[in-house]
């Protein structure tokens, strides 16, 4: 090859669009907007789908962010049809939460956090149909006076679905069975959900349930862990009022078999021993993270175990259990787990 010209096999406008794609995968998306103007060509592969779906648009209301805000609002204004996944924060004029979601048409992704939302927003979601996730984590509702039933029936590739503590009630629960893709359940702020929902709900993502954080309360019983220890693709679990579980539900969890995060609050059913069995059971000591706050009966035996054996734990929470917290075994926590972080108080 000494002595050709290799300039046609070096220049990036002989390769095929494809690959020029994919080399624009790897670039921001100030980047991707600078090459929109090097050529027809160029602003044509810069404006593909593939590119845009992996970018999240960002608009916040809050102090200091405002710039960036603004530049992102131009963005949505000239690329709208581009725009698949769209987070807006700290907005507390809904007017101005409607205006942007009025240009974005296409979403598969919307997030609102700490937002104040008016009951227009129903309205909203029946023309997402293509919606896949969905997060109103944190937001609050502009008026409480009537239920807002959001229509889940409508999101037919929900997937990803994280309510503050509105937006599912009797009225419309059932609606959310019908969520086939429905994987990610983060329903925690919502209470009194009917106990036969819940089990329906459990049901119906047996096969592709992979996280769900839910209130518990009278809307969980012993059965439902039954239930989700056959939801084969379970990693995340949280129930947060576990006050009418006891140890026959309990040692369901022995049954998860790819569980990652687990989350057990409030109980003063579980003894001991159910615990001890529980906790060291070869199936949990897998756990990254492991909240067991405001559980009675947890003990130092227990807290040795899980320092002794759960190797991947990142994560402990032992807020307010009153056999570990204003004891002398308090003080060796540190020492027991020097490289996690531990939460007593």
């Amino acid at each position: 090859m000494a002595g050709e010209d290799l300039s046609d096999f070096t220049s990036i406008n002989n390769l095929p669009d494809e690959l020029i794609v994919l080399f624009f995968k790897y670039l921001s998306l100030e980047d991707i907007l600078m090459c929109e103007d090097v050529s027809k060509r160029w602003r044509k592969l810069a404006l593909d789908p593939i590119l845009w779906r992996q970018f999240v648009i960002v608009f916040s209301g809050k102090p200091g962010q405002s710039e960036v805000s603004e530049k992102n609002l131009e963005i949505i204004s000239t690329h709208s049809d581009f725009i698949y996944s769209l987070k807006i924060q700290y907005v507390y004029n809904y007017s101005d939460i409607e205006s942007i979601l009025e240009k974005c048409h296409n979403l598969i992704s919307l997030e609102l956090v700490m937002c104040r939302i008016s009951k227009n927003f129903e309205d909203h979601l029946r023309n997402r149909t293509h919606l896949r996730k969905l997060s109103l984590k944190n937001s609050i509702q502009l008026s409480s006076e009537v239920d807002w039933l959001f229509p889940f029936n409508q999101l037919k590739e929900l997937k990803y679905l994280a309510l503050s503590d509105f937006g599912l009630a009797p009225g419309n629960c059932n609606m959310l069975l019908k969520c086939k893709n429905l994987s990610h359940i983060y329903i925690e702020k919502i209470r009194d959900l009917n106990l036969d929902f819940v089990k329906n709900l459990i049901l119906s993502k047996e096969n592709i349930l992979e996280t769900l954080h839910i209130h518990g309360g009278d809307s969980v019983d012993d059965s439902c862990l039954k239930m989700l220890s056959r939801c084969t693709q379970l990693r995340d679990l949280a129930i947060i009022r576990c006050e009418n579980l006891t140890d026959e539900g309990l040692i369901a969890l022995i049954h998860f078999k790819k569980l990652e995060h687990l989350q057990i609050w409030n109980n003063n059913n579980f003894s001991e021993m159910v615990l001890l069995k529980t906790l060291g059971s070869a199936t949990l000591i897998i756990l990254e993270s492991l909240s067991l706050s405001r559980v009675k009966n947890i003990s130092p035996v227990i807290v040795d175990i899980i320092s002794e054996y759960y190797k991947n734990l990142k994560f402990l929470a032992l807020y307010q259990c009153p056999r570990i917290i204003n004891t002398d075994y308090e003080k060796q926590l540190k020492s027991k787990f020097r490289n996690i972080d531990v939460v007593l108080y």
